[in-house]
């Protein structure tokens, strides 16, 4: 894929996003810069069986190209994809996911170009280019839900590494004491620690009670249990570890926050925090703030990612 640094979604060009995920996949047509929500398909992800999600996906794009005249597609998806469009790896719960030539069977089938792409990558273009982050360049998202990951973007480009796992934040370690497990097998990854999950284990710790979750501590929270303001508090400090962490190494202009604890957090104490643990040359532009496409910032991403795609193909017509 070809991106132009600098270039700016052209609003004439209808594109689909489509979000990707172990138990659904939405779709909606992508129309003069804003996602069509009235239109928005959804259905069940078939589980073990890659070839009826690439026909569940088609079927979903060819119903919108019934109304719109679409251009290209843009797929978010967990897991690593390269740069030819197919699943190398990380698929989360898609089972079967890996290995499946997503794009070149997509196109195949649609006729129309096809962009996929890692949705943490997905939904930190989205922000980028529409979202709360369009103000700024470079920026870093960072998805605070069940675990922690990541999308880096600049100069109108995702930065994917170069074996596709840019961006995997989450698992920076905050710690040599092998005191927390992460899902990815290590120990005391940041994830284990600021995500959703490492919340709920932090307030398991200080509550004595392996039945509190994170409802529940929010709760508390909210009427003042001092348990839970402290759970709380030492929550936003490891937040701020792993912020500082990133920050210190890819000095972006912005970090946007998203995903399902992305509402919890109180950012002028997260930004202090952060202020307090980062370089002295960096401490004045401190910048963490709140996304503003919630859910669907990987499917406008996509589209966005697949906008850009129409353009880098068409000749440039000569002056």
């Amino acid at each position: 894929m070809i991106y132009y640094q600098a270039m700016a979604l052209n609003k004439d060009i209808c594109t689909i996003g489509i979000d990707m995920g172990g138990t659904k996949i939405a779709a909606a047509p992508f129309v003069n810069g804003k996602l069509v929500l009235d239109e928005l398909l959804k259905d069940v992800t078939p589980q073990n069986n890659p070839q009826a999600i690439l026909d569940l996906m088609a079927k979903m794009v060819n119903s919108i190209k019934e109304k719109h005249q679409v251009k290209a597609v843009g797929i978010s998806t967990a897991g690593m994809v390269s740069d030819d469009g197919q699943m190398i790896g990380g698929c989360g719960n898609i089972k079967g996911w890996k290995g499946t030539k997503v794009k070149k069977e997509l196109e195949k089938v649609l006729g129309i170009p096809v962009v996929v792409e890692n949705d943490a990558n997905c939904a930190a273009f989205g922000e980028y280019m529409v979202g709360g982050a369009a103000d700024f360049d470079p920026v870093l998202l960072v998805i605070v839900g069940t675990g922690i990951g990541g999308g880096i973007v600049f100069n109108n480009k995702i930065w994917r590494g170069k074996h596709f796992a840019g961006g995997e934040i989450g698992h920076i370690k905050v710690s040599d004491k092998h005191n927390r497990r992460c899902t990815c097998g290590a120990w005391d990854c940041w994830e284990a620690y600021a995500s959703g999950t490492g919340l709920e284990n932090t307030a398991h710790l200080f509550f004595a009670d392996t039945t509190i979750d994170n409802y529940k501590l929010m709760e508390l929270h909210q009427k003042g249990n001092e348990t839970a303001l402290e759970v709380l508090n030492n929550w936003h400090d490891y937040l701020a570890i792993g912020m500082a962490s990133v920050i210190n190494t890819l000095d972006p202009e912005a970090v946007v926050v998203s995903g399902g604890m992305a509402q919890f957090i109180n950012y002028p104490k997260l930004n202090k925090k952060t202020r307090d643990k980062v370089i002295d040359g960096v401490k004045d532009y401190v910048n963490i703030i709140e996304g503003i496409l919630g859910n669907d910032s990987g499917m406008i991403g996509a589209a966005c990612l697949a906008n850009l795609e129409v353009q880098a193909a068409t000749p440039v017509a000569a002056a």
